[in-house]
């Protein structure tokens, strides 16, 4: 368990800048760590139970699971969805603790989601830039900047329990000069995306937040995406509430984006015209690109002429899915109007290009 939020966050921000990505990974969807009193086969099966119910919420992107029998039957008796498990001990904070760590087979998991009517939102999630300043008596300060360690603990809690692929800022001078705590007060959505445009982000999370002197934290938020934006409050008389329903927020937003049926050839089959492919190995890459993402099935080539191809995909979502999956590197674009004209017999729902790797 790392016990400090910042030097996470700043790993994961630099792996976003090293790569020039807008997607994050989260890697961990199907893990779970629980703190145990002893080692015992009762103690494991609570453990494997609670443990395996957060790994239903983050795979499903549901904050809330519904009563489902499948699920039910899976909590009842959770250890064969159990890889591997060891018990660890720790000091934390000066106490010595007892931890249960686990990994939960992904196969098994999705399986039951699948039997309970749910999706499954793959580990490739859009990064969110947050952007919060937080009001006290000594000040106005972003989240983030190591003057809050308990709200940032809390942070780190909610967007670790939804499985949100989070990003926040370098605040190095480049981020000074284009926005203040001062500035960002103001909640100005214009200054805010221009402060964004180095980190890429597909959604920024901006919000300011303080706190009144009975204790109670009031957060105004707005959550920002390429073409609009919506805004809300949330509230809490403890740190991590007031976080927490902002980071449900967001992850409820994403996932009615990027959660999919998990039905083989739910979402029919659909014919798509490719260009740019010089070489059997672009082929190859983009062929295994497409059938690592969550919504498609299969890609079956159907017609190949030159640098061209006609791709059959066997979905298990929409279209529209599809095309927010492929927003996120990049690495298959859509051509432009009048560009990108196929010379295929066949009919096709769209003309692209393969850019390659990211």
């Amino acid at each position: 368990m790392i016990n400090a939020l910042k030097r996470p966050l700043l790993l994961l921000l630099a792996a976003c800048l090293c790569s020039a990505a807008v997607a994050g990974r989260v890697d961990d969807l199907y893990k779970g760590r629980e703190a145990v009193a002893e080692q015992s086969s009762a103690t494991l099966r609570r453990g494997a139970a609670s443990a395996l119910e957060q790994v239903f919420v983050r795979v499903s992107g549901q904050g809330q699971l519904p009563q489902s029998s499948a699920l039910s039957e899976a909590l009842a008796s959770p250890e064969p969805f159990l890889t591997r498990y060891s018990y660890r001990r720790e000091n934390t904070d000066g106490e010595e603790r007892l931890w249960l760590d686990m990994k939960f087979s992904p196969r098994q998991v999705n399986a039951v989601l699948q039997s309970a009517g749910l999706p499954v939102w793959s580990a490739n999630r859009p990064t969110v830039l947050l952007w919060l300043v937080v009001d006290t008596p000594e000040g106005r300060s972003f989240l983030g900047s190591g003057s809050h360690p308990d709200l940032e603990k809390a942070l780190q809690d909610a967007v670790a329990r939804r499985g949100l692929a989070l990003q926040l800022p370098l605040f190095d001078l480049i981020d000074a000069g284009n926005l203040s705590a001062q500035a960002l007060w103001q909640m100005p959505e214009a200054r805010v995306r221009e402060a964004s445009q180095r980190y890429a982000p597909p959604f920024i999370l901006m919000g300011r937040a303080s706190q009144l002197s009975t204790g109670q934290w009031l957060a105004s938020w707005a959550l920002l995406d390429e073409q609009s934006g919506e805004r809300f409050d949330t509230q809490s008389q403890q740190d991590s509430g007031f976080l927490a329903a902002a980071v449900d927020r967001v992850a409820d937003v994403q996932a009615r984006r990027y959660a999919v049926n998990s039905v083989a050839g739910a979402g029919g089959r659909t014919l798509i015209h490719v260009s740019g492919l010089a070489r059997f190995d672009d082929y190859a890459q983009m062929v295994s690109y497409l059938e690592s993402l969550a919504v498609i099935e299969h890609a079956n080539a159907a017609w190949a002429f030159g640098e061209e191809l006609v791709l059959e995909l066997v979905l298990k979502d929409d279209m529209d899915k599809v095309e927010r999956y492929l927003q996120l590197d990049g690495r298959l674009r859509r051509a432009a109007e009048g560009a990108g004209r196929s010379r295929s017999p066949l009919a096709t729902q769209g003309n692209y290009i393969w850019q390659g790797q990211p």
